[in-house]
């Protein structure tokens, strides 16, 4: 027989008003070229993690490693959201100040703002009562939250490299203040500067030293940093280049690591997927399976576990396990 081509993939870009005055936000959106039919179980919104946007988590350029390609080929209709602090989305006035002017910006209650307003475009948008929702990293706080609080809304859940509570005194430690134990360190700021060494000392020394170059590809790594870059022109021109990204996500992790969750995870009654590596040295086990056990209202939950993976799986030669998990799961 012959062989069927793949579909070929429309993408568009949208900028939608968020709930606060004057906040933008980019989504982007991935879908097989003459779908007509939208249906809640094809329809996927993606969220990204505390130190990229959307595109870079899931769409970057680099032939093989689009996720929301993957989605689309396989019939869905995929958005992504870039929340406000990040890529093309409306940077938040705190950035325009001195660093430690402001307390850290754009933490998970302002997130979630900015996913309530995604959610309704694509549900206006394509006349639907629910979608789907993937929280990456410090998304899967937000996603959660947001699912806790708007069940009818959300279809099925996935979390890759899940977060939610766990006492880690040596975490919250590096975010506290020195004479003041419980209270967050006032010079954590607003925002901060992330450059590529600091980014890949997290990746690099997650993989087996001698094993780097069997778990992901060196293009891969290269993409990984100077899509990024693209994003942020005032990260372009500085001596070492790097990329400005808000501090609430870090002042979340903060509360997270003091056992002090977002939300109430028993209050989600939907199937949940949690998805991990191995080698995730953020999301670690206790702190998962603390939140599969605390999912007492879902009664359809799975945890799966890649091996020879990190935190960073969509980049590494893994990925298509990753990327089929999550699918079979949004279609079940």
């Amino acid at each position: 027989m012959p062989r069927r081509s793949a579909p070929k993939i429309v993408q568009r870009d949208h900028f939608i008003d968020g709930l606060d005055l004057g906040v933008r936000l980019h989504i982007r959106e991935k879908k097989p070229s003459g779908l007509k039919g939208f249906e809640e179980a094809g329809t996927l919104l993606m969220l990204h993690g505390q130190s990229m946007p959307a595109p870079i988590t899931y769409d970057i350029s680099l032939p093989g490693y689009s996720w929301m390609d993957y989605a689309a080929k396989r019939g869905f209709n995929v958005f992504a959201l870039t929340i406000r602090g990040y890529g093309l989305s409306s940077r938040p006035p705190e950035f325009s100040a001195p660093r430690l002017a402001n307390l850290p910006a754009v933490r998970g209650r302002t997130a979630l703002r900015d996913i309530e307003a995604a959610v309704q475009f694509i549900l206006d948008y394509r006349n639907l009562k629910r979608i789907n929702l993937l929280g990456y990293s410090f998304s899967t706080t937000t996603s959660a939250a947001f699912t806790a609080a708007n069940g009818n809304l959300v279809r099925r859940l996935a979390l890759y490299a899940p977060f939610y509570a766990y006492e880690r005194p040596d975490v919250a430690a590096q975010s506290e203040a020195k004479d003041i134990p419980g209270r967050i360190d006032p010079k954590l700021g607003a925002w901060r500067w992330v450059t590529r060494r600091e980014q890949m000392e997290r990746w690099d020394g997650s993989i087996p030293r001698g094993q780097h170059s069997r778990w992901r590809e060196t293009a891969a790594v290269k993409y990984y940093w100077n899509e990024q870059l693209k994003y942020d022109t005032e990260g372009r021109r500085r001596h070492i280049p790097a990329v400005k990204v808000p501090n609430g996500p870090k002042a979340d992790g903060y509360d997270r690591a003091r056992g002090i969750p977002l939300y109430n995870a028993s209050k989600i009654k939907i199937p949940v997927l949690l998805i991990r590596g191995t080698h995730d040295r953020s999301s670690v086990d206790p702190e998962a399976n603390g939140l599969f056990k605390a999912l007492t209202g879902s009664r359809e939950k799975r945890h799966i576990i890649l091996g020879d993976a990190t935190h960073f799986i969509q980049y590494e030669k893994r990925r298509e396990e990753l990327y089929s998990q999550v699918q079979l799961f949004m279609e079940g």
